[in-house]
């Protein structure tokens, strides 16, 4: 796995105050799992034919870049 850490934050303005990081892995592969789960629902309860394709290239978009910032190895794991 790359050297990624995930972050909390408390937003404030245009950006966020930094509460707790971890790079536990595990920690790190719930957050893909359920980013992707939710990046799913969009796809599922869009409107119409172009929210669906919105919500599909930035579905492919997420799996694309979380693939490469955290890998999974297990194929029981994988979405």
């Amino acid at each position: 796995m790359s050297d990624v850490i995930l972050t909390l934050q408390v937003p404030r303005g245009g950006r966020g105050i930094p509460v707790a990081t971890t790079a536990d892995p595990g920690v790190l592969h719930h957050f893909r799992r359920i980013v992707l789960a939710e990046a799913q629902r969009k796809v599922d309860i869009a409107g119409d034919e172009v929210e669906a394709l919105l919500a599909r290239l930035e579905q492919e978009r997420l799996i694309r870049a979380l693939a490469v910032l955290i890998p999974v190895n297990d194929d029981h794991l994988q979405q």
